[in-house]
């Protein structure tokens, strides 16, 4: 079968990741391509393609309305002739000709745009939260296929008690509107004044929220627990989880949190808001432990019952992984996939 994704650009984020692995998978049975439209992206993530998927660089500036880019991807499209287009962005539904064959969308978060939605043969979400709230604006059939990872490049956690502070870790772009890093420094500054004092917070990512975070922890005295580790790729990612006590997703919204299913992977406790991906991935509290959305005392309270009863915390974490293996590898995820293009193809 000869699939083609499609993608505006290849940044760092969790679109551009998945599409890494779900591409490094296909490729071992499939014709794979990938046609990047925006002259935007990280040569250190095409560098983790396998080099049997065949890339293909538009270069259009970012923003342009120059319509020669469009004709251009059409005529890519039809000169690879493929089997199945799976486009990562809602606008390219807009932008393809379809011409009776399948294509296919990936929604990667919620509050998605589903104005071309009608355009696509099937849906992806990536978790029955994304799934819910298209559903209420798609006009395709809307399958849920959750992310999956890598599992086995994980380095895991050893099943001991925390020595002398508690280590968190949250792994997410700087974007706090999004992903609600300040609630969890809000979180760390109430535990200071209740005397809870050696609790340490690594935030990894960058992004626009960087500098009034940084100002948020001056403000609130807690600089000297909160590191801020900039971008790290995900061989870092991957062999240093293991060396923290916890993650917390405080987001305020989020489609899935890739992230989270990470950590569990590593055996790592998780704590997440009570909404939205992270707590399904979690059971809704079987697999991990959540808080409030958007709650500072509670994520505050959370942290504390998890520091204080903390082999409580490590009783989860073998059910937690076990779990994420059987539902969120990245071998499950693209045979999902596969089967839904090959069903496409049927009706």
């Amino acid at each position: 079968m000869k699939i083609v994704h499609c993608i505006f650009s290849f940044n760092t984020g969790g679109a551009e990741t998945m599409l890494i692995d779900i591409a490094n998978e296909q490729v071992k049975t499939q014709d794979v391509t990938i046609v990047i439209v925006n002259d935007l992206y990280q040569q250190f993530l095409l560098d983790q393609l396998d080099e049997r998927i065949r890339l293909i660089l538009m270069r259009r500036p970012a923003g342009s309305h120059n319509p020669l880019y469009v004709l251009r991807l059409n005529y890519i499209l039809w000169h690879l002739h493929p089997d199945v287009i799976h486009v990562h962005s809602v606008s390219l539904l807009s932008l393809i000709v379809k011409a009776g064959r399948g294509l296919f969308f990936t929604v990667h978060a919620l509050n998605i745009s589903a104005k071309y939605s009608g355009r696509a043969t099937c849906m992806f979400a990536i978790s029955d939260a994304v799934k819910d709230d298209m559903g209420k604006r798609c006009k395709c059939p809307i399958v849920t296929v959750p992310n999956g990872i890598v599992i086995e490049k994980i380095s895991q956690r050893p099943a001991k008690l925390f020595e002398n502070t508690l280590k968190i870790v949250q792994v997410a772009r700087l974007d706090a509107d999004k992903k609600g890093q300040d609630i969890l420094i809000r979180a760390l500054a109430d535990l200071r004044q209740q005397g809870v004092t050696n609790v340490t917070v690594d935030f990894i990512g960058e992004g626009k929220s960087f500098v009034s975070l940084q100002q948020l922890t001056q403000k609130l005295g807690v600089t000297s627990q909160i590191h801020f580790l900039g971008l790290k790729d995900r061989n870092y990612i991957y062999s240093h989880l293991c060396t923290y006590d916890l993650m917390c997703h405080p987001a305020r919204y989020e489609g899935f949190g890739l992230t989270v299913a990470e950590a569990m992977a590593a055996k790592l406790p998780v704590l997440v808001s009570n909404e939205g991906g992270p707590y399904e991935i979690i059971g809704q509290g079987k697999y991990g432990f959540a808080f409030k959305m958007e709650d500072v005392n509670d994520c505050a309270t959370q942290i504390e019952n998890i520091y204080k009863n903390y082999s409580l915390a490590l009783d989860k974490t073998d059910a937690a992984c076990l779990h994420v293996v059987k539902n969120y590898s990245v071998v499950n995820m693209v045979k999902k996939y596969l089967k839904q293009y090959e069903y496409a193809h049927r009706i």
